[in-house]
């Protein structure tokens, strides 16, 4: 992929094996515009969209839903796209698609764009981007039945990369901290344990929700890793926090962290959430600290912060709260636990190494066991 041309006119191309379908339109708040492509795998390292060039900001990549890849290019104020095209390289037996933008005065969206972005937004609300179920196996045992159901959720995924390091990117780091907790958690044989994902998969903030839902999850586990933009303090900020639902934030830095993760979906080219779950969602915030489930999620943290404690480094304040809208349900007990920053070299290195992604993943598996034993729902 290439960037050429200035703030008049800047040409984004992608080399291409083959010829492919795609489809291109624009997003609004934030300026954005989208490529679809059809059966396509990027081979280009996450870090070669961070540097943008004339009109092109910068650019995000990845998969965005079974068959289905996805270009964000986020734009230097108003753009519209000039013209695509597809060209065949004869000598080489490959495809390059172009891409030409210019400015505009304009913010409206053409009626084929807005067709295309609800098109989009339609897919993953019925499904496309979920996972594919397993082919069904025997009949749980009593036991099994139940067993308490365990949600772990690797945040980002696919096109959302998340916090990117100078070696790794929050997506894939998150991913490998799952599988070993979910490793851990089956070793035990006390847990049923479903993943919101378990490859390289974009999936919506409220399809987690759905997931940990329609699951009857008992305990809800979002894993990230924090980033500074600043550089003056990315080498001095570090270490764990894990954080619970509140309305208000229980500090700005919690606000705004907060903010940037419920901003995934929207930033990725997804509508976060259909009015009726939106709906929903008002109704739990205000009723939900009522309820014995925040209570039981701020047991889980504080069990949490006691096992991960001597296993991981944490923050000043490692236990904090917030908005975040992956968190946001009524009666499964959740925390989302940002399990160092990325923009931090001791932190990054660390959470790079296979060894300490076991032993963050021993640690959580005895808090979860602590919390289970509390309630009588362990069965051994």
């Amino acid at each position: 992929m290439s960037l050429t041309g200035d703030h008049t006119q800047t040409r984004l191309a992608l080399d291409l094996a083959g010829p492919v379908e795609y489809q291109v339109f624009r997003l609004k708040t934030p300026d954005r515009v989208v490529i679809d492509i059809s059966n396509v795998e990027f081979t280009m390292p996450p870090a070669a969209g961070r540097n943008g060039r004339g009109l092109v900001q910068a650019f995000r990549f990845g998969a965005f839903a079974p068959g289905k890849a996805r270009v964000v290019i986020e734009t230097a104020g108003l753009v519209r796209v000039e013209a695509t095209r597809l060209i065949r390289d004869g000598a080489r037996g490959r495809h390059r698609l172009e891409l030409d933008l210019v400015p505009s005065r304009s913010a409206d969206l053409s009626e084929s764009e807005v067709a295309a972005a609800r098109e989009s937004a339609a897919r993953l609300q019925l499904g496309d981007a979920a996972p594919v179920p397993p082919p069904p196996g025997p009949p749980p045992s009593p036991q099994a039945r139940r067993a308490p159901v365990i949600v772990i959720d690797p945040g980002h995924g696919g096109v959302d990369t998340g916090a990117q390091g100078t070696a790794g990117v929050e997506k894939d780091i998150v991913l490998a901290v799952g599988r070993a907790l979910e490793r851990a958690l089956n070793a035990t044989g006390r847990y049923r344990v479903v993943m919101t994902r378990t490859g390289d998969a974009f999936v919506p903030l409220e399809r987690r929700i759905r997931i940990s839902r329609e699951n009857e999850a008992q305990l809800f586990i979002s894993l990230h890793a924090d980033s500074l933009e600043a550089r003056e303090l990315a080498h001095i900020i570090r270490g764990a926090t894990i954080y619970t639902l509140s309305q208000s934030a229980s500090d700005e830095r919690a606000r705004q962290l907060a903010d940037k993760e419920n901003a995934a979906d929207i930033l990725a080219g997804a509508h976060i959430a259909t009015d009726a779950v939106q709906d929903e969602v008002k109704s739990i915030l205000f009723d939900l600290m009522a309820r014995e489930t925040a209570g039981l999620s701020l047991n889980f943290r504080h069990l949490a912060a006691k096992r991960m404690r001597g296993n991981i480094q944490f923050s000043r304040d490692p236990q904090r709260s917030a908005n975040f809208l992956v968190l946001r349900q009524a009666e499964t007990p959740a925390v989302l636990i940002e399990l160092g920053y990325i923009s931090h070299t001791e932190d990054e290195k660390q959470m790079l190494s296979p060894e300490w992604q076991r032993k963050v993943a021993g640690a959580i598996t005895t808090a979860i066991d602590d919390f289970f034993a509390a309630s009588g729902k362990i069965f051994r």
